[in-house]
């Protein structure tokens, strides 16, 4: 969590567009040395950056501005709206959240696709487990002797999927298309359980025992 005068410093140089160090003093009631202390800890985690100069009654002071990167700072309500997206899309019609999702699900899968393609075997599931953990899900990936098992302990998408089963249907799609062979549910976290997992009894480019 952001220090308290961090916090404090980021948002009044988001109402300001940026701020010179005396600004931000000034207006906080800190110290200069303060305030230097904390902009160089946002600087160094990328929130804050030096734009340019302000003319000052002696000289230019050095003008601070948030990055891209502070956005994730402020309230978000993007769970809440694609909520009421997927609810107003479902009382459309029967199947008709099942075709969205499964439209969007195509969209990763071709997004992803390529980065497996040409893959066989552990390989190519190893490459699948490097593409969840960007995206958030914080996978392990485990051989055992009937094959593998895939757990994510986390989801992204929960807020989404506990109100509807069909955002962890078009996840499954997306999870198979990329392994490149079938994935059995095991457990799932929108049903309460701790993690959710997959079973997969055979690796593409694996060899079935006859």
């Amino acid at each position: 969590m952001v220090h308290e005068t961090r916090r404090r410093i980021v948002e009044l140089l988001r109402l300001q567009g940026g701020g010179t160090v005396e600004d931000v003093a000034k207006r906080l009631g800190l110290t200069r040395t303060a305030i230097t202390t904390q902009l160089g800890a946002l600087q160094a985690d990328g929130l804050v950056a030096r734009q340019g100069f302000r003319a000052g009654r002696r000289r230019p002071s050095v003008l601070y501005v948030l990055t891209p990167k502070a956005d994730v700072l402020f309230p978000k309500a993007y769970d809440a709206f694609a909520a009421a997206v997927l609810e107003e899309i479902k009382q459309e019609g029967p199947g008709e959240l099942r075709a969205v999702l499964r439209r969007i699900g195509r969209r990763w899968i071709a997004r992803d696709l390529p980065r497996v393609s040409g893959l066989r075997g552990a390989a190519r599931l190893e490459r699948l487990r490097e593409i969840l953990t960007e995206r958030g899900f914080l996978p392990v990936l485990e051989r055992r002797a009937s094959g593998y098992v895939l757990r994510e302990h986390n989801c992204p998408l929960m807020e989404l999927a506990r109100q509807h089963e069909e955002v962890c249907e078009m996840v499954h799609f997306w999870l198979e298309a990329l392994a490149g062979t079938p994935m059995v549910r095991v457990t799932c976290m929108r049903r309460g359980d701790p993690y959710s997992s997959y079973a997969i009894a055979h690796p593409p480019g694996r060899t079935r025992a006859r």
